[in-house]
């Protein structure tokens, strides 16, 4: 069985100071006799994430597939230009050429909480879209924040997610805030050691049999 990985550097398997170890996603499919397909890139949107989720599995068969995604935060966009992709968030722009400079000068200047708020309620919609799609194809999935909860939901707007996501109102289930509440160390790129890789891959593996998502 295949277990396909997206998300950010979280779920590309990150660790802290860039040392050496596994990954919650590595400790995870060790623990289920899983093969890996990771299509987690640093910076990504969650608009990359649902996109290339729903690519992969237009082409592919998803019988025997376990879906393991990390949602990164919410301001956080995917730009095109001349054919390709480009991640785009605050304070992450070296890489994008110049066409897309000026652009992002303009969009990190308009940043600011109530926008913040507009998008995460956005994508809400966007991932629950891909939850739905997932769904109906038979794809088991599990789904958690890496940094804080959806913002700007309203308790009549949350949705039921069927077990299939870790906490996506609650803040301190979020994988960052989880580990820092138990006096995990990060680095600047909020990245643990792999003792907190450790402690995360706990917690979804106990999801994952209590939920009897494999």
């Amino acid at each position: 069985m295949i277990l396909y990985v997206n998300g950010d550097s979280h779920s590309l398997g990150a660790l802290k100071d860039n040392s050496i170890g596994q990954s919650f996603v590595d400790i995870i499919a060790d623990k289920f006799n899983l093969s890996v397909i990771n299509q987690a890139e640093s910076a990504s949107s969650a608009s990359r994430v649902i996109r290339t989720t729903r690519e992969f599995f237009s082409k592919k068969d998803p019988k025997d597939i376990m879906v393991l995604i990390g949602w990164g935060t919410w301001e956080r966009e995917e730009w095109e230009s001349n054919g390709k992709y480009y991640n785009v968030m605050e304070h992450w722009y070296k890489h994008l050429p110049d066409e897309l400079l000026e652009k992002y000068n303009v969009w990190v200047t308009s940043l600011n909480p109530d926008l913040i708020d507009a998008k995460s309620i956005h994508i809400h919609k966007e991932i629950y879209g891909l939850h739905q799609y997932l769904q109906e194809i038979n794809v088991p999935h599990l789904f958690f924040n890496c940094m804080y909860n959806f913002f700007g939901i309203k308790e009549s707007e949350m949705l039921n997610w069927n077990n299939c996501y870790v906490g996506p109102y609650t803040n301190d289930l979020s994988y960052y805030w989880y580990l820092t509440n138990r006096h995990f160390v990060s680095d600047h790129w909020y990245h643990f050691e792999q003792s907190g890789h450790q402690a995360w891959a706990d917690v979804l593996i106990k999801y994952i049999k209590e939920n009897n998502l494999l």
